[in-house]
C-alpha cells in the first residue's frame, strides 16, 4: 500500500510531467492533533447574492457609514445593510476601475471616487459632482484617507493632501516621492502609515503634522507595485499583512518593512507573462479564520491562505478566473464583491457550496505515486472523504445522493481517464467507503496521479487517499 501524495499548495508546473499537484476551489488546513489525518482539504467559500443592479463592469466598491457604494461602468449606485434592489446615486463618468475613500467628518463624511485615468469626483448619497470641489488638485490616479485627509498620487511622483476633514487642497500642500525618480502608481493607508507606491520603489510616510503637507518620509524599499491594482491587505476588516505584486513580478509580503517574497515559481512564471499589468487584481477577504488574499488576471486566480502560508487555485463555472471582483468588509461582518459574471453583489460565504446558482466545483490532483512497482496492477484505491454528507430535504440528486468523480492519469497528467463516480453517503450515512476496486488498470514508470473533482453542493472533506496492488480491504 502506497500513500497517495495530495499537495498542501498548488504546483501545476509549466508542463503536466513536471507538476506536483493541484487544488482548484479548494485548500488544505491542519485538523487537530488526534484527527484521522495530518490535513483536510476544504471547498473554498461560496458566494450567495447580497444585492442586484443594473449596472455592468464593477470599478470599486466600499461600505461609508452604513451604505454601501459600488460604481460601475458610467454610474454609482448604493445598497442599505438589506441589500436587495440598488439605487442609483447618479452618473460617475468613465469605466476605469478606482478606488473610494472618505475622511473623518463628524456626522457626514465628505466621500471621493478617483479612478486611474485621472477622473475624481465627490458625491453624496443622493447625486455625484462629476469633478473636485479644488482646481488647485492635478490629476491624480489614486485616492485614499489617512488621519481625516485625503491623499491623492499623481503619476509624476507627485502626493497631495486636502484640508483636515475637508475637501480643499491647498496649491502647496504636496510632497514628492523622490527617492527614486519612477512617478507614483498607488496611495494607501495601512494602519497609521502612508504608504506610496512607485513602479520601482515603496516610501513609507508618517504624519507630523506639518503645514501645508502633513507627512515626512520615513522609510523607503527598493521594491516598487506593478500595477494599481495589484496591492491589497490595506482594506477594514483585515487586519494582517499588506500584500502586492512587486515590480520583479512576484508577490511580497510586508513583515516590518520587509518585503518577503511569497508566490511560487508557477505563479511569477505566469505574472511574468501577463504583458499589462493593470489587468491584474488583487483582493482579500476572510472565511473560516483564514484570510485569503486573492489575485486575478483576466484568465486565471490564485489565493494565498496565510494561516498556512499555501496557494491554491480558483475560477468559476465555464470560466478560468475567478468571478469576484472588488472585495469590500461591510456592515461589521460580511464580505461583499462585485462579480464578473453580472452586474449583482455577491457575498462571500463559508458554508454555501455554489457561486449563486452555478457549481462551485472542487479538484484536487495529486502528485505521482513514485513508490510503488512500475507495471504494477492497483488492486484498489481509497479516499478518505468526510461521508453522509447527503441533505435529505435537498435539491434530488447532487444534494440527496452527492457523488465524487476520480480519475487518474499513467502519463505524467497530460490526460486523464474517463471518471468513475462513487457516492459520497445520503444524510447519515458516515460508514460510506469511497474506493476503486480492481477496475483502474496498471500503473506506468511516470507514476500514478489521481483526479478528484466533486461539482455537487454539500459539504466537502477529504483527509487520505491511498493506493495498494491488493484488492482486500488492509487493515
Amino acid at each position: 500500500m502506497a500513500e497517495i501524495p495530495l499537495p498542501l499548495s498548488s504546483a501545476p508546473g509549466t508542463r503536466p510531467q513536471e507538476g506536483a499537484g493541484r487544488l482548484l476551489n479548494v485548500y488544505a488546513e491542519p485538523p487537530g492533533d488526534t484527527a484521522a489525518s495530518s490535513v483536510l482539504y476544504r471547498r473554498s467559500p461560496g458566494l450567495a447574492n447580497f444585492g442586484t443592479t443594473a449596472r455592468s463592469g464593477i470599478r470599486a466598491l466600499m461600505e461609508i457609514n452604513g451604505t454601501l457604494y459600488s460604481a460601475w461602468s458610467g454610474q454609482l449606485e448604493r445598497h442599505s445593510s438589506s441589500g436587495g434592489v440598488s439605487t442609483t446615486v447618479g452618473s460617475l463618468s468613465g469605466t476605469a476601475r478606482g478606488f473610494f475613500a472618505r475622511n473623518n467628518k463628524v456626522p457626514t463624511p465628505d466621500m471621493v471616487f478617483c479612478d486611474t485615468t485621472g477622473f475624481v469626483t465627490t458625491f453624496t448619497s443622493g447625486s455625484v459632482f462629476g469633478s473636485y470641489p479644488d482646481p488647485d488638485l492635478p490629476a491624480p490616479n489614486s485616492v485614499c484617507s489617512i488621519d481625516g485627509y485625503f491623499v491623492f498620487s499623481i503619476g509624476d511622483g507627485r502626493c497631495f493632501a486636502s484640508n483636515l476633514n475637508d475637501t480643499p487642497v491647498a496649491a502647496l500642500s504636496f510632497a514628492k516621492a523622490e527617492a527614486k525618480p519612477d512617478g507614483l502608481r498607488r496611495a494607501v493607508a495601512f494602519g497609521n502609515v502612508l504608504v506610496l507606491f512607485g513602479t520601482q520603489s515603496t516610501e513609507f510616510w508618517t504624519d507630523v503634522g506639518t503645514i501645508p503637507f502633513p507627512f515626512a518620509r520615513s522609510v523607503v524599499i527598493p521594491r516598487g507595485l506593478a500595477g494599481s491594482h495589484c496591492v491589497a491587505g490595506h482594506e477594514d476588516g483585515w487586519g494582517k499583512n499588506l500584500i502586492w505584486v512587486a515590480d520583479d513580478n512576484t508577490v511580497v509580503k510586508l513583515d516590518g518593512y520587509t518585503p518577503n517574497k511569497v508566490s511560487p515559481p508557477d505563479l511569477d512564471r505566469l505574472i511574468e507573462a501577463v504583458s499589462d499589468k493593470s489587468t491584474l487584481e488583487a483582493s482579500c477577504y476572510m472565511s473560516s479564520g483564514h484570510p485569503f488574499w486573492q489575485l486575478s488576471s483576466p484568465t486565471w486566480t490564485w489565493v494565498f491562505d496565510l494561516n498556512t502560508s499555501k496557494w491554491h487555485e480558483r475560477d468559476s463555472y465555464l470560466q478560468t478566473r475567478s468571478r469576484i471582483s472588488m472585495v469590500a468588509s461591510a456592515f461589521g461582518n460580511l464580505w461583499l464583491c462585485g462579480d464578473t459574471k453580472t452586474g449583482n453583489i455577491q457575498q462571500i460565504v463559508r458554508n454555501v457550496y455554489k457561486e449563486v446558482n452555478d457549481p462551485l466545483r472542487v479538484r484536487i490532483e495529486s502528485g505521482p505515486v513514485e513508490n510503488f512497482p512500475a507495471g504494477g496492477p492497483i488492486g484498489r484505491a481509497d479516499f478518505m472523504f468526510t461521508t453522509g454528507v447527503g441533505n435529505a430535504l435537498g435539491q434530488d440528486p447532487i444534494e440527496t445522493r452527492p457523488r465524487v468523480e476520480i480519475s487518474w492519469s499513467d502519463d505524467g497528467g497530460a490526460s486523464y481517464s474517463a471518471p468513475l463516480l462513487r457516492e459520497l453517503g445520503r444524510q447519515g450515512e458516515t460508514r460510506a467507503l469511497v474506493s476503486l476496486i480492481a477496475c483502474t488498470g496498471r500503473t506506468s514508470w511516470n507514476g500514478r496521479r489521481w483526479r478528484i473533482d466533486q461539482m455537487d453542493p454539500v459539504h466537502f472533506g477529504l483527509m487520505t487517499a491511498t493506493q495498494s496492488i491488493d484488492p482486500r480491504v488492509m487493515a
